[in-house]
C-alpha cells in the first residue's frame, strides 16, 4: 500500500485544529468529555480520543499541553504507540531533546509493530506508522546519525509516496559521498512538490563542500531565483546560502545586497542573516552597521520554533565575540569565547566540519585573553607599584589560559588537509574563519608550519582573487620567521590587490608592513604605514601584539613629564627617537595627550581634568589610560547601553543570549 502523504496530512491538520482549541480551553476537564467528541474520519489516523487530543496539541505547537496529555496516555496505557510518538515529537520539536525523542520514537515503532505487524495492512492506522518513520528520519538527522537517517528514509520510501529523494542529498553530503549526493539531487529536480527546491539548495551545499566555489555559486543562485528571488515569498535560507557562496568568491558587495534581502525574507530555521551581516560589516570595519545588525540577531532567533532557537547559538556568540575584540572590549569577548570552546553547537544542519568551529572559537578565545591581559596592565599604569604587580600577575594567568586555547586550536587543526584548508578563506575547508583572524594561525602554529601550509593552499586554490589573501598571511609568517624584507614585500603586494572592503585585513597588512620596515631599519616608511594603519583600524596593533614606537613631547612642566613617564611603562608603546609623536600638555588642572601621525594628522586625543585632592601621579595615570582608549579605539561612539541591546532583553520571551551584559556577566548566555 502506498499513500500520498503530503495532501492527506494537510487535510488532516485542517480537520483537527478546532478540536485542539476546545481541548486547550477545557484543560484537565476536557479528558472527561473526550468520549463525546467526534472521532477523526480521516482513514489511517484512527486512535483513542485522548491520544488524538495529545497529537492535536502537538500539531498546533502547544508542546507543554501535548506532553501533559501524552504522559497521561502512556501512564494509563503503556502500550500506546500514539502516546510514545507524541512524546517523541514533543521532545524533538518542543524541547530539542533529541536523545529522549529517539527513545520515545523507538518505543512507538516497536509498540506499533507489536500491534499491527511489520507492514501495516489496509485496515491498519497507517498514518501513525508513516509519522513515526518520518520522526525517526528527523531525529537521526539531528543527532548526526547519517547512515541511520538514510536507512530510515529508504524504509519510509518502501510503502509511502512521495519518496524522500532530495532529502537524501544532505546526509550523503555529510558523509562526503558527493557523487551520490549530486545524483539524488539531480534526480529530485524533476520530481513534483518541494523536491526541486530541496535539491537545488542541496546542490548549493554539495558543491561548496566539494570545493567547487563557482559551481556552488551557480547552484545557490539558481536556488535563490527558483521562486523569483522574492523575500516576501521565500525563506531566508535561499538568500543566506547564496550570500555565503558570494563571499566564497570574494564578491562582498553582492553578499551584502543579498544578506539584506535575507533579513527581509521569511524566518529561516537555520542561519541568521543578521549575524552574517554583522560579521560582514565587522570584516569591512563598518562597526556602526555591525552593531545595528547584531542587535537584531536575538529577536530573529526568537521567531523560530522552540526546537531550533538554540541550534546556532555559537554563531551569534562568534559574531559578538569578534565585534567586542575589534572594538577593544576583550573581557566581554572572553566570556563569550569560553562558552563557545566548552559548549560547541551540533552541526547536523550545517555543512561544515565541526573541528573548524573548535579551531575558530579557540583562536578568538586566545586573542581575547591576550588582549585582556594587556588591558589589565594598561588600566593599572598610574596605580601604585603593588597594584601594577598584581595586574601583571593577573595578566600572566590570562596568558597561560591563552596558551591553552592556542594549543586547542592547534590540536583541532592537527590534520594536514584541515590545516591547509583553513587558510583557504571563504571555502568550506576554512568555514567561517574571519579573513582578519587567519593570521593568528602563524602565532599558534609557528612561522615554518604556517608558511608550508600557505604554500600548499596557494597551489590548490584556483580562485583568482585568493592570491592577495595568501600574500597577506605569508607576510605575517615571513615577519615571524625573521625575514622583514620579504614580509614588507608580501604585505605591499597584498595591499595592492585586496579590495577596499577588506578593511580589517588591510589594516593588518599595514601594521605588518610598518613593523617589517621598522625592523629593516627604514623608520620613515614605517611611520607612513603606522599612520595608515591607525587611520583604518587602530585596534589592529592590540590584536597583533605589536608595540608602537613613539617619542614624547611634554609641555607644562612636572605634570606633563609625569604623564610621559607613565606612558613609557605602557606595554603598547616603546620609546624610540624615530617613533610617532605623542604631544602632552598638562598642568595641575588640565591635561591633554595626542598621538600625531607622520603627516601631522591627529590619530587620537584624550583630555582629562584633575580631581580635587588628586596627586600628580594619579592624574597622570588617568590621562595615560584615557590616551590609550583614544589612540587604540575604533572610530565608533559606542556605550555600554548600546551594547546591552544586543542581548534581546527588551523582548517579552527569554532568549538564550539574555544576561549578556547583566550585572554579573559570569552568568553569561545561560541556556
Amino acid at each position: 500500500m502506498r499513500a500520498g502523504m503530503a495532501t492527506l496530512l494537510v487535510a488532516g491538520a485542517a480537520l483537527v485544529v478546532p478540536w485542539a482549541e476546545q481541548v486547550a480551553r477545557a484543560q484537565d476537564a476536557a479528558l472527561a468529555d473526550l468520549a463525546a467528541l467526534p472521532r477523526p474520519v480521516l482513514p489511517g489516523l484512527e486512535a483513542e480520543p485522548d491520544e488524538v487530543a495529545a497529537w492535536q496539541q502537538a500539531e498546533s505547537g502547544r508542546h507543554i499541553r501535548a506532553r501533559e496529555l501524552a504522559e497521561r496516555v502512556v501512564a494509563a496505557r503503556p502500550t500506546s504507540y500514539v502516546g510514545h510518538f507524541v512524546l517523541g515529537h514533543v521532545h524533538l520539536q518542543g524541547e530539542a531533546n533529541a536523545p529522549r525523542a529517539l527513545y520515545e520514537l523507538d518505543q512507538a515503532l516497536s509498540l506499533y509493530r507489536a500491534r499491527w505487524g511489520e507492514e501495516p495492512g489496509p485496515d491498519a492506522p497507517w498514518r501513525w506508522h508513516s509519522l513515526i518513520l518520518r520522526g525517526l528520519v528527523s531525529v537521526h538527522g539531528d543527532l548526526e546519525h547519517y547512515e541511520q537517517q538514510l536507512a530510515w528514509m529508504r524504509r519510509y520510501n518502501e510503502p509511502y509516496d512521495p519518496d524522500m529523494v532530495a532529502e537524501m542529498a544532505w546526509p550523503l553530503m555529510k558523509l562526503r559521498r558527493f557523487d551520490e549526493a549530486r545524483a539524488v539531487a539531480r534526480r529530485a529536480r524533476s520530481l513534483p512538490g518541494f523536491q526541486e527546491e530541496i535539491a537545488l539548495n542541496a546542490l548549493c551545499a554539495i558543491e561548496f563542500e566539494a570545493g567547487d566555489a563557482e559551481a556552488s555559486y551557480a547552484a545557490c543562485l539558481e536556488a535563490m531565483q527558483l521562486h523569483g528571488g522574492d523575500p516576501a515569498q521565500q525563506s531566508a535560507v535561499d538568500f543566506t546560502n547564496f550570500a555565503e557562496a558570494a563571499r566564497s568568491v570574494f564578491r562582498l558587495d553582492e553578499a551584502e545586497r543579498v544578506g539584506l534581502l535575507a533579513a527581509e525574507a521569511q524566518t529561516s530555521w537555520y542561519g541568521n542573516p543578521h549575524v552574517e551581516l554583522g560579521e560582514l560589516y565587522i570584516r569591512e570595519g563598518r562597526f556602526v552597521e555591525a552593531l545595528a545588525s547584531l542587535r537584531q540577531a536575538a529577536p530573529y532567533r526568537q521567531r523560530r520554533p522552540p526546537h531550533v532557537q538554540d541550534g546556532d547559538r555559537n554563531e551569534a556568540r562568534r559574531a559578538l565575540a569578534s565585534f567586542f575584540l575589534v572594538i577593544g572590549w576583550p573581557a566581554d569577548a572572553a566570556r563569550l569565547t569560553h562558552r563557545m570552546v566548552t559548549a560547541p553547537d551540533r552541526r547536523a544542519h550545517n555543512s561544515r566540519d565541526p573541528a573548524q568551529d573548535v579551531a575558530i572559537a579557540a583562536l578568538l578565545d586566545r586573542r581575547a585573553l591576550l588582549m585582556q591581559a594587556e588591558q589589565l596592565r594598561v588600566e593599572a599604569l598610574g596605580a601604585p607599584l603593588h597594584e601594577r604587580i598584581w595586574a601583571w600577575a593577573q595578566g600572566l594567568s590570562l596568558r597561560l589560559d591563552a596558551w591553552r586555547s592556542g594549543r586547542q586550536a592547534a590540536r583541532a587543526l592537527a590534520d594536514e588537509e584541515r590545516l591547509v584548508g583553513t587558510f583557504m578563506v571563504g571555502t568550506s575547508r576554512s568555514a567561517v574563519l574571519p579573513s582578519w583572524l587567519a593570521g593568528e594561525l602563524t602565532q599558534v602554529l609557528g612561522a615554518g608550519v604556517a608558511r608550508e601550509a600557505l604554500r600548499r593552499a596557494r597551489g590548490e586554490d584556483h580562485r583568482p582573487a585568493a592570491a592577495a589573501y595568501y600574500d597577506a598571511y605569508e607576510a605575517e609568517a615571513a615577519l615571524a620567521s625573521g625575514d622583514p624584507e620579504a614580509a614588507e614585500r608580501l604585505a605591499r603586494a597584498a595591499l595592492g590587490r585586496l579590495e577596499a572592503a577588506e578593511a580589517l585585513l588591510r589594516a593588518r597588512c599595514l601594521a605588518v608592513a610598518a613593523e617589517a620596515s621598522r625592523r629593516a631599519g627604514e623608520p620613515r616608511r614605517a611611520l607612513e604605514r603606522y599612520d595608515e594603519a591607525f587611520q583604518v583600524d587602530p585596534g589592529v596593533f592590540l590584536r597583533l601584539d605589536f608595540d608602537v614606537p613613539v617619542r614624547f613631547a611634554p609641555h607644562g612642566g612636572a605634570v606633563a613629564a609625569a604623564v610621559a613617564d607613565v606612558l613609557a611603562r605602557s606595554p603598547r608603546l616603546t620609546v624610540e627617537d624615530t617613533g610617532l609623536l605623542v604631544e602632552i600638555e598638562a598642568d595641575a588642572q588640565h591635561g591633554r595627550a595626542c598621538l600625531v601621525g607622520a603627516g601631522g594628522s591627529v590619530l587620537g586625543c584624550a583630555q582629562e581634568a584633575a580631581q580635587s585632592g588628586e596627586s600628580a601621579e594619579a592624574f597622570a595615570g588617568r590621562l595615560a589610560v584615557a590616551f590609550h582608549h583614544a589612540a587604540f579605539a575604533p572610530r565608533i561612539d559606542l556605550t555600554r547601553a548600546d551594547a546591552t541591546s544586543l542581548d534581546g532583553a527588551n523582548t517579552v520571551s527569554r532568549d538564550a543570549l539574555d544576561t549578556l551584559f547583566s550585572g554579573d556577566s559570569g552568568d553569561l548566555l545561560e541556556e
